[in-house]
C-alpha cells in the first residue's frame, strides 16, 4: 500500500513538473508571439534580410507584418537580372546548327548548363531570391526556348489554362509549335512565365537567334549566339525614373495614317495614346523591337522619327529586328503586334548610345568606340548596357567568339551587359558630354533605305543609368 501510494505521489509530481514546464514554454512562446506581432522595430530587423517572395508571404500573416513588409519593399530599388543557357543537345531536330567557332571545346564555359532543366531552375531561383519587386521585365530568349519550353520547364503543359481578365473564366489555349524557318510566337509561353511575376509587373519578351547576357556572379558578359536560353533585366520602381513599355499593332488606327498628316499637335496627341508616354515627358532613352524590315511610311518609322525630332536627336536609341515578340495575355492586343518598346524618362535617367560600324573589325578599333561611351561620364552605380548586334557579326565576323562582350567588360567592368543578335539594328550615335554645350548627335550614318537609325552588320550599344 505504501509502495503504491509512493508511486502515485511520484506520478503526480512528474505530472505537475511537466505541466509547469509546458506552461512556462507556452508563456515564452506567447510572449515571443506577442513581441513579433506588436514590436515594429524587431519585426523590421528580422524582415530586412528576406527576399521579396518571403516578404509577400509574411504580409499575409497579420496587420503589422503587412505594414512592415510593404514599407521594406518600397525602400528596395535593386536592379537584378537572370542569364542562363543550355548546350544544344537534342537529337530529334536539325533546324538549328551551332557554328563550329561557338561549339568548340575551348569556348564551352561554365555558364553552359549540362541539362535543359537547369535553365528553368535558374529562372525560378532568381525570382525566388528577388531583392526587389519587379515592375518591368525585359526578356531576350533564344528561338529554341520558345520552340520547346517543356524542355526547360517540366511543369509547362501543352494545354495551358488561363484566367481571362474580363470574365474571369478559365480558358484553354493550345500551344502550337511551328517547325518552319520562322517561329510563330505562342502566347501560352509568356503566360506561363508571367505566373512567376507580380501581377503589376509588365513582362516584355523577344525571341531572337542569339542572346547576350551577364552571369549573376558578375563575371564576363557572354555572347550566346546559338545556345537555347534567356537573358533578362528586371527593374523595380526607381526614384526619379519613369518607365513606359508599349506595343504597336498592325491595325492601329492612329499610327497607320500618321505619316499622311501634317498637324503636329494631332500627331503628338495620337502617339501619346499609342505609347502611353505623356506629351510633356522628356524621353532620354528609347528601345524598340519589331518583327519585320520596315517599309516606307510604316507606323514604327513614324514613332521613331517623332521622338528624334521631338528631342532634337538628343536621345539614346537602340533596338533590333527580332523573330517574335511576346506579351502575357493580360497585356496583349487583339490585333497582331508588329512592334513594341520601352521609353525611359525622369530626372535620374542618363543615357548614351554608340554604333559599331561594319568596318570596325579589330579589338583596338572596338575599344576606341566604346571609350567614347566612357567619356560621357555617365554614373555607373545603377547602370546597365544593352547590346544589339547583327547576327552576321559575332564569332564568324571576328573569327573568335565573345569579342564585343569581352571588350565591353574591359572598358566597363562594373556594368552588366544584355542584348540580342537580330536581323537588323536600330540606333544612333548619341554621346552627351558633361558640358554646357548643346548636345548633338556626332554624325549621321547612312543605314538601310537611307535611314540614319536603321542598320545592318553593325552593333549598337546603349548605356543607361538610373543614378543622376
Amino acid at each position: 500500500m505504501d509502495h503504491k501510494q509512493h508511486g502515485d505521489d511520484e506520478g503526480i509530481s512528474t505530472g505537475m513538473k511537466l505541466f509547469s514546464e509546458s506552461k512556462a514554454k507556452y508563456s515564452i512562446e506567447e510572449s515571443i508571439g506577442q513581441v513579433l506581432t506588436t514590436n515594429y522595430l524587431i519585426v523590421e530587423r528580422i524582415f530586412n534580410g528576406l527576399p521579396i517572395p518571403d516578404l509577400n508571404t509574411c504580409a499575409r500573416v497579420c496587420k503589422l507584418w503587412n505594414i512592415v513588409s510593404q514599407t521594406i519593399k518600397k525602400k528596395r530599388h535593386d536592379i537584378f537580372w537572370m542569364f542562363q543557357v543550355a548546350e544544344y543537345n537534342d537529337d530529334d531536330d536539325d533546324d538549328i546548327v551551332i557554328d563550329a567557332h561557338i561549339n568548340s571545346t575551348d569556348d564551352k564555359q561554365n555558364y553552359v548548363c549540362s541539362s535543359n532543366v537547369e535553365v528553368g531552375d535558374h529562372f525560378y531561383k532568381i525570382l525566388h531570391e528577388a531583392p526587389a519587386e519587379p515592375k518591368f521585365g525585359l526578356l531576350f530568349c533564344n528561338d529554341r526556348f520558345f520552340f520547346k519550353p517543356h524542355h526547360y520547364f517540366p511543369d509547362f503543359e501543352v494545354v495551358n489554362t488561363l484566367h481571362h481578365k474580363k470574365n474571369k473564366k478559365i480558358q484553354t489555349e493550345i500551344v502550337q509549335i511551328n517547325h518552319s524557318g520562322r517561329m510563330i510566337y505562342n502566347t501560352p509561353v509568356m503566360n506561363f512565365l508571367a505566373r512567376s511575376f507580380p501581377r503589376s509587373c509588365y513582362l516584355f519578351g523577344c525571341a531572337v537567334p542569339g542572346i547576350v547576357g551577364t552571369p549573376v556572379d558578375w563575371s564576363t558578359p557572354i555572347e550566346a549566339e546559338a545556345y537555347p536560353g534567356f537573358s533578362g533585366v528586371l527593374l523595380p520602381d526607381l526614384p526619379g525614373v519613369n518607365v513606359y513599355p508599349f506595343t504597336v499593332t498592325e491595325n492601329n488606327p492612329f499610327l497607320a495614317s500618321l505619316n499622311k498628316r501634317r498637324n503636329h499637335k494631332s500627331q503628338k496627341m495620337e502617339i501619346s495614346q499609342v505609347t502611353g508616354i505623356p506629351n510633356d515627358a522628356k524621353v532620354k532613352c528609347l528601345l524598340l523591337f519589331f518583327m519585320e524590315v520596315l517599309e516606307q511610311d510604316c507606323p514604327i518609322q513614324a514613332l521613331v522619327e517623332h521622338y528624334l525630332i521631338k528631342q532634337e536627336k538628343n536621345i539614346a536609341l537602340g533596338g533590333a529586328i527580332v523573330h517574335e515578340l511576346g506579351f502575357p495575355f493580360r497585356v496583349g492586343n487583339e490585333s497582331r503586334v508588329i512592334g513594341g518598346g520601352v521609353a525611359f524618362s525622369g530626372e535620374n535617367v542618363q543615357a548614351a548610345s554608340v554604333i559599331i560600324e561594319e568596318h570596325v573589325k579589330t579589338i583596338k578599333e572596338l575599344e576606341v568606340k566604346l571609350k567614347k561611351l566612357k567619356e560621357c561620364n555617365i554614373p555607373e552605380k545603377k547602370c546597365l548596357c544593352f547590346m544589339f548586334a547583327c547576327c552576321g557579326r559575332g564569332a564568324l565576323f571576328y573569327q573568335k567568339s565573345n569579342v564585343e562582350a569581352t571588350t565591353f567588360h574591359k572598358v566597363f567592368p562594373n556594368v552588366p551587359l544584355f542584348g540580342v543578335f537580330g536581323n537588323g539594328e536600330l540606333g544612333i550615335n548619341y554621346l552627351p558630354r558633361q558640358t554646357k554645350e548643346k548636345r548633338k548627335v556626332n554624325h549621321a550614318i547612312k543605314g538601310i533605305s537611307g535611314r540614319t537609325w536603321l542598320h545592318a552588320y553593325t552593333t549598337v550599344f546603349v548605356l543607361l543609368s538610373f543614378q543622376n
